[in-house]
């Protein structure tokens, strides 16, 4: 077998090359907790938001009801909702909505983060999950158990490649 250590060297730098441009296009794509900006809420814990978008918990402190906006199935932050608050399949969910339905607003399907966004900045009882970089004013960023989403601790924190 022939060997060329100047080629396999050659080779090994074209691949480390070739690896670098994945790390870096790793970005954050940390899923944010928002409502209108009149809610007075700053902080929300998982399990307050497994009970929202589960119907259990159906006012917010100041009396106004609680209106879930869900995102399209297939959304990224439909399975956040999913796996990591609600830890269930999108049948499972569903079923459980209107088996316990406990007089609240049936969570509103957002087709995309800009109907979302809309809807929270229309009802003052709205909360949704969005992606930060869809983030505009006018809504109110939640910490989730006690952390922002630049935190690194944050627990609605995921990694997407671009």
């Amino acid at each position: 077998m022939f060997h060329c250590p100047g080629i396999s060297a050659l080779c090994a730098g074209i691949l480390a090359v070739a690896l670098i441009p994945m790390q870096l296009s790793a970005r954050d794509a940390s899923i944010a907790a928002v409502v209108n900006a009149g809610n007075s809420i700053e902080s929300i814990s998982l399990v307050q938001l497994r009970n929202i978008f589960l119907g259990t918990q159906v006012f917010w402190k100041n009396g106004t009801q609680v209106v879930p906006i869900v995102r399209a199935p297939s959304a990224r932050e439909r399975d956040m909702l999913l796996r990591r608050i609600l830890h269930m399949t999108d049948m499972q969910y569903w079923r459980k909505m209107r088996q316990s339905h406990k007089g609240g607003r049936e969570p509103i399907a957002g087709v995309s983060n800009g109907m979302q966004m809309e809807t929270v900045l229309k009802e003052s009882g709205a909360i949704a999950l969005v992606p930060v970089s869809d983030i505009h004013g006018g809504v109110k960023v939640l910490k989730v158990a006690g952390r922002l989403p630049s935190s690194a601790a944050y627990p609605l924190k995921t990694a997407a490649v671009r």
